[in-house]
């Protein structure tokens, strides 16, 4: 019986050593920071909050923790400080950056993340002033955006200009510069990640389609930027709303066709000619159902 004690107590104090051991070695990975243990307990916590929000498993998160999503997701494995100050963001801002690089360059961030990333980034490096809150700007833009997300290593976001779309993003200015009670507007934005894109005569290779026939764009087309290392440029094109085969209420929807761009016959860009847009943007001063009048 002795015997049996004996070798019961040499057990117990192997596993309480063991076990000693095992949670000294825990802690020690996790004492990296050199400002204490609850430091690092507060950075395992963050942690398990981010896998959880990555699998929509907890609704929110901390402003430091979706600081350290970003620089975890953006910042540090993609992207300095200066890069992002010195961006020139296209006309759907961060929400459409955030998700070429999701979808196209398959960086690895769920839709929970991208909203959160998006969020951060429009705070910190705001593009314009808007009066309308993230909801009601995401549900505008997504009205008005189309892609193609890549023909061949070069691909196509375009914006229909809507007075709702400028309005969203607190770019009211635009609408007379632009003159969209009188034109078809869109703004066309080209990407490739290698080489260089040249520009094209946007007049030239784009025109708009409808169910009654098709109508070529009013010259000249503006180029709005074109970044230094040539793998961005974005350019508008306006269509005379005058025009019958665009006036005509028979034309139920419009369709921007681009020719030629990347290899690619034709590009294709489809909106319905009654967009729906948020109540707040319907309510507003500037608000206007219609795609086309």
């Amino acid at each position: 019986m002795k015997t049996f004690f004996k070798k019961a107590a040499i057990w117990a104090v192997g596993l309480f050593v063991f076990f000693a051991l095992l949670t000294t070695a825990a802690l020690f990975t996790l004492y990296h920071s050199g400002e204490g243990l609850s430091t690092d307990m507060d950075s395992l916590k963050s942690a398990i909050h981010l896998k959880l929000f990555r699998y929509n498993l907890l609704s929110t998160l901390t402003p430091d923790e979706v600081t350290r999503l970003y620089e975890g997701k953006c910042y540090r494995k993609c992207h300095g400080e200066a890069a992002m100050i010195t961006v020139v963001l296209p006309s759907g801002g961060w929400f459409q950056v955030v998700e070429r690089m999701r979808v196209k360059e398959n960086v690895d961030i769920t839709g929970n993340e991208a909203e959160a990333i998006i969020r951060h980034l429009d705070e910190r490096y705001p593009k314009t002033k808007s009066r309308f809150t993230y909801e009601v700007r995401k549900a505008v833009h997504n009205a008005v955006w189309r892609n193609d997300m890549g023909q061949g290593d070069i691909y196509c976001d375009v914006i229909y200009v809507s007075r709702e779309y400028l309005t969203s993003i607190g770019a009211e200015y635009l609408i007379d510069e632009y003159d969209v009670q009188h034109y078809d507007a869109f703004l066309i934005n080209f990407t490739v990640h290698e080489g260089e894109i040249a520009l094209s005569d946007l007049d030239k290779i784009t025109e708009l389609r409808t169910p009654l026939g098709v109508v070529r764009s009013t010259p000249p087309w503006r180029l709005r930027f074109q970044t230094a290392d040539k793998h961005h440029y974005e350019g508008l094109v306006r269509f005379d709303k005058s025009n019958p085969i665009i006036a005509d209420p028979r034309a139920t929807w419009i369709e921007l066709a681009i020719k030629g761009v990347g290899g690619a016959d034709t590009r294709t860009y489809r909106w319905d000619r009654n967009l729906k847009y948020p109540d707040e943007i319907e309510k507003s001063d500037t608000g206007s159902k219609e795609v086309s009048k």
